[in-house]
């Protein structure tokens, strides 16, 4: 291979060292992008976890409203079958 001139041999010198730098900061860039891929991840999976303990505690709100609901239709069933009662002594007491 023939000798390079200074000139050509100062461009490669520099292009080797760019592209050095280059790979150095490329390197940087895709660790802080997998660093903000994880902090991403963990902070919607906190939202997710939280989001779904808000859904629980919805739905255990529905059923405690849909359990009173149903103890106080029981209530007023008994109610009206011992105004029944009353109203006619020859009714059953069940």
């Amino acid at each position: 291979m023939p000798r390079l001139r200074p000139l050509q041999r100062a461009y490669w010198m520099g292009f080797r060292r760019a592209k050095a730098q280059m790979r150095r900061e490329l390197d940087e860039m895709a660790r802080r992008f997998d660093d903000e891929i994880t902090r991403l991840n963990a902070e919607m999976r906190a939202k997710r976890e939280q989001m779904a303990r808000n859904f629980d505690d919805a739905i255990d709100g529905v059923r405690a409203e849909m359990q009173a609901a149903r103890a106080e239709f029981h209530r007023y069933q008994a109610i009206e079958h011992a105004i029944d009662i009353e109203r006619d002594p020859n009714t059953l007491l069940n």
